[in-house]
């Protein structure tokens, strides 16, 4: 793969653009997105993309021991290039932002700084990087809300999508923890060890789970919602029985099914 396409990650990019899609959706704008949307959408695909780039410049270290293939400690694009790709794609994400709303603009500004001071520092922090970058991932919703103007409703599926994320970032952690103790990076597994970093992303995987009939019983989704959604709650459940090194892939797989169930329920409400 070119490495320019593989170090942004882009699935990670497009799920989140569809977050804001499913934003506006839920906010009243209609399944078709505006003009605005799109913006917004390519937006926030270019500021996740920027985000994906500079965690990997800091984590070119930790990444030779426990990602080596990938396109920084491989050799196959280097690190200056990298720098300047990743400038572009926050320039031109924060530039897009200001053509839609201030409030658009200000998520976007905010969204950059937090990306860059998890890349930084916030994951050498206990639980503060999967904080960080689980609230991004919920404000992706709550993006879109403020494209359509009325981000109140989009708070539930934002709340879902910070606990499910950071019941996934922990498990992440973990598959990651020989890397991250040989580079000083203090995660829960890394100081408390695999089995209570386990029994902490589940229990945010379990309440994500509890409230994820909250939408429907809000009258914010569907009726349809509620099928898909429960073939997220099984996905995140299996995720939590299976041998850890599997957990976040299928915490991810969930993550894809609880979006569809957010499109579908969003569209027969």
């Amino acid at each position: 793969m070119n490495p320019y396409l593989e170090i942004i990650r882009p699935v990670n990019g497009v799920m989140a653009a569809i977050a804001v899609w499913i934003g506006t959706i839920v906010a009243g704008a209609g399944f078709a997105p505006s003009d605005f949307t799109m913006l917004g959408m390519v937006a926030v695909f270019l500021i996740s993309s920027a985000g994906m780039i500079v965690n990997d410049i800091f984590d070119i270290n930790i990444d030779r021991i426990n990602r080596p293939e990938r396109p920084l400690p491989s050799g196959r694009l280097s690190r200056k290039n990298a720098y300047t790709f990743a400038a572009l794609l926050f320039v031109i994400g924060n530039a897009l932002s200001y053509l839609i709303n201030s409030n658009v603009l200000l998520i976007a500004i905010f969204a950059s700084v937090i990306l860059v001071a998890y890349a930084a520092r916030l994951k050498k922090i206990m639980m503060a990087g999967h904080v960080g970058i689980s609230l991004l991932v919920a404000l992706t919703f709550v993006y879109g809300g403020f494209i359509s103007g009325n981000y109140i409703v989009t708070i539930p599926l934002a709340l879902l999508a910070f606990l499910s994320n950071i019941g996934r970032e922990v498990f992440k952690s973990i598959e990651d923890v020989l890397g991250d103790k040989k580079s000083g990076v203090e995660t829960l597994a890394a100081r408390y060890g695999i089995f209570k970093a386990r029994m902490v992303a589940s229990i945010f995987i379990i309440v994500a789970v509890i409230l994820s009939f909250l939408p429907y019983a809000m009258n914010i989704l569907g009726v349809v919602y509620l099928f898909f959604v429960l073939i997220a709650d099984i996905a995140f459940l299996v995720s939590l029985v299976v041998p850890v090194k599997y957990s976040s892939n299928i915490c991810k797989i969930a993550m894809i099914i609880a979006l569809v169930a957010f499109i579908a329920g969003a569209v027969a409400v």
